[in-house]
Formats: C-alpha cells, sequence, structure tokens
C-alpha cells in the first residue's frame, strides 16, 4: 500500500506544472549600446580631462617658449630653450598617444563591463531553472521521508542544498546590481540605474594570421614604442646640443640618459612582443575550448528526442527530461559567453596597445 501511495502521489507532482516564479509585468527599461556607453565613458572621463588639460598648459607653455627663443640673444638660454622646446614637443605626443589609447581602453572595459553583466543575468535565470528543478525534487524528498523512504539526514542534505541556492541567487542579484553600478561610475550616470544591454558580439574564428608579422605591426604602432621613440630623440637631441661651457649637465649623464632611453625602448618592445604571443595563444585555446563545447552541446541535443520518447512510454519522469533541458541550457549559455570573450580577446589582439 505504501509503494502505491507512493506512486500516485509522485505522479501527482510529476504533473504539476512550473510556473514562473512571478507574473508581474516588468516596466520597459533603457536599452543601452556599446557605442552609447562607451561615448559617456568617455564624455564623463577625468583621464581624458586631465589629458587635454595636460595638453593645454604644455602648448601654452610651448608658445612661450618658441617666443622666447626667437628673441632671446644668450647662447646658453638659447641652448636650453632648444631642448625644452623638443622635449615640450615630444610631451604633446606622448599625450596624443596617451589619450587614444585611453579611449580605446574606454571601449574594451565597456564591452567587458556589458559581457560579465550579460553573464550574471543569465546565470541567474539559469539559477532559477535549477531552483525549479531542486524544488521538485525537494517535494519529492519531503514525500518519500513521510513515508520512511529516506532518512531524516537525506531530508536535511537535501534541504539545506535547495536553501543554500535560494541563498546563492541573492548573490547574484547583489553581483548584478554592482556590477551596473561600475558601468554607472564608468559612464558618470546615477548608480541605481539598469538597462537592457545591447553587446552586438559574435564569434568568429580568427583565422589563418602570420604571428611574427602581427607581432611586428604592433610594435611599430604600439604608443608605448612612439612614447619611448620621443625620449630617445629627446636625450639624443641633449647630446647634440651639449656645450661643455655652458651646460649644466656632464656628458656622461646624457649618454646615461640615452642608454636608459634604449632600454626602455627594448623593455617597451619586448614587452609588446609577449602580450601579443600570450593573447594570440590565448584565442586560440579558447577556440579549442569553444568547438569542444558545441560538441558538447550537440551531444546533449541527440539525447533529447530518446529522453521524449522514453518520457512518453513512462522510462522517464518529467523532472529527468527538464533536467535534460536544464543542461542543454547551461551548455548554450557557455557557448555564448565563450563567444563574446573570444571576440572581446580578437578584438584586443586586433589593437594590441589595448592588451
Amino acid at each position: 500500500m505504501k509503494r502505491i501511495a507512493l506512486a500516485v502521489i509522485l505522479s501527482i507532482i510529476m504533473a504539476m506544472p512550473v510556473f514562473a516564479s512571478s507574473l508581474t509585468v516588468q516596466p520597459s527599461i533603457e536599452t543601452l549600446t556599446v557605442e552609447q556607453a562607451a561615448q559617456a565613458a568617455i564624455n564623463a572621463s577625468s583621464e581624458l580631462k586631465n589629458l587635454d588639460d595636460s595638453e593645454t598648459a604644455n602648448n601654452e607653455n610651448l608658445d612661450t617658449m618658441k617666443d622666447d627663443f626667437y628673441t632671446e640673444t644668450d647662447y646658453a638660454k638659447v641652448l636650453s630653450l632648444a631642448v625644452k622646446i623638443m622635449q615640450a614637443e615630444a610631451q604633446n605626443t606622448q599625450t596624443s598617444n596617451n589619450r587614444n589609447l585611453a579611449i580605446d581602453n574606454l571601449r574594451i572595459s565597456v564591452m567587458n563591463l556589458f559581457a560579465s553583466i550579460i553573464n550574471a543575468q543569465n546565470s541567474l535565470k539559469l539559477t532559477d531553472q535549477s531552483l525549479s528543478i531542486q524544488k521538485r525534487q525537494l517535494d519529492i524528498a519531503k514525500v518519500k521521508y513521510s513515508l520512511g523512504y529516506i532518512s531524516k539526514l537525506d531530508m536535511d542534505t537535501q534541504t539545506n542544498n535547495y536553501n543554500q541556492k535560494l541563498a546563492s541567487r541573492e548573490t547574484q542579484n547583489i553581483a548584478i546590481t554592482n556590477a551596473f553600478a561600475s558601468l554607472n561610475k564608468l559612464m558618470g550616470y546615477s548608480y541605481n540605474k539598469q538597462y537592457d544591454l545591447i553587446l552586438g558580439l559574435s564569434y568568429a574564428p580568427l583565422g589563418e594570421i602570420n604571428l611574427p608579422g602581427a607581432i611586428d605591426s604592433a610594435v611599430r604602432q604600439d604608443p608605448s614604442v612612439f612614447n619611448q621613440q620621443g625620449n630617445i630623440d629627446v636625450a639624443q637631441y641633449k647630446i647634440e646640443m651639449y656645450d661643455p661651457l655652458v651646460s649644466t649637465d656632464t656628458e656622461e649623464s646624457l649618454n646615461r640618459n640615452l642608454d636608459q632611453a634604449q632600454r626602455g625602448m627594448y623593455d617597451a618592445k619586448r614587452n609588446i612582443e609577449q602580450k601579443v604571443i600570450n593573447a594570440y595563444n590565448n584565442i586560440k585555446n579558447q577556440e579549442i575550448e569553444y568547438n569542444n563545447a558545441v560538441l558538447a552541446l550537440e551531444a546533449l541535443n541527440q539525447q533529447i528526442p530518446i529522453k521524449i520518447k522514453q518520457f512518453e512510454l513512462g522510462k522517464v519522469t518529467k523532472l529527468d527530461l527538464d533536467q535534460l533541458y536544464y543542461q542543454v541550457a547551461q551548455q548554450e549559455e557557455k557557448i555564448r559567453s565563450l563567444g563574446v570573450s573570444h571576440a572581446i580577446n580578437v578584438l584586443q589582439f586586433k589593437n594590441p596597445a589595448t592588451l
């Protein structure tokens, strides 16, 4: 009799429809694209404003020095002004390079924030699916416990697991709120605003790459190399303009400065080379992981018609079928997330200064 009662109760539980946690219609929220967010972040950036201020002040100082240079008659002061003018011009170039790099980095930061928020939102949806399944498993466990089929320890363990999952859902909500706050801080907006984010990135293999050529191109175009070249040019110019009768520096110190600038250039180039190689290898590893994830999804999808047939024949429960659907959803989200991460990494690989 106990077995019959259990079978009847479980069949009722299995047949119960699973309702959404809330039927409340959520108000529509503002959509936000990466380009909109990046432009807001650019407008709000203190770093960019400080760079603009530095460039303005440097230009004003440069104009003054040029005026003084054309009217100065003292030989020592002329030499000093010539060096200072070159330093100021090199500083302007470096400021411009740093500004362009800061803008590119802001765009990458926005993309990464979008990706992390969307990942967290999708993870929350998966958690809700998992909670729905766990709740039904818990309901079954309660019936089994009431009929003496499982111990109190088993019952308590299953209850605790469900409660822990429920608590983790709240931490996920908090993480989403914090991530939106970080995005709003970057854009200079109110911290509590949330958006429907439009990321617009999808997976595409990197394809064949001439890695030595990519490294050479990255080295030639990187702002840090331009900046180091400016330091070398200034150091060389100081040596060319050196006059022991009027200079406050020694020839040895000027040569040391040139050596240091050249070592800085060597280190900058090596650093770029390493970053490009690491980025390339990371992308290739991601592509292997992505392809394996797609194969895993195909294997799961192949199980669905079999599991449906088994369900129709009464060999598996609706819960078993829903657990398979949940695994499919998990795998689909893994593939989507991998694809977005890969797309951002490819963008950085093609603009290696942002690595």
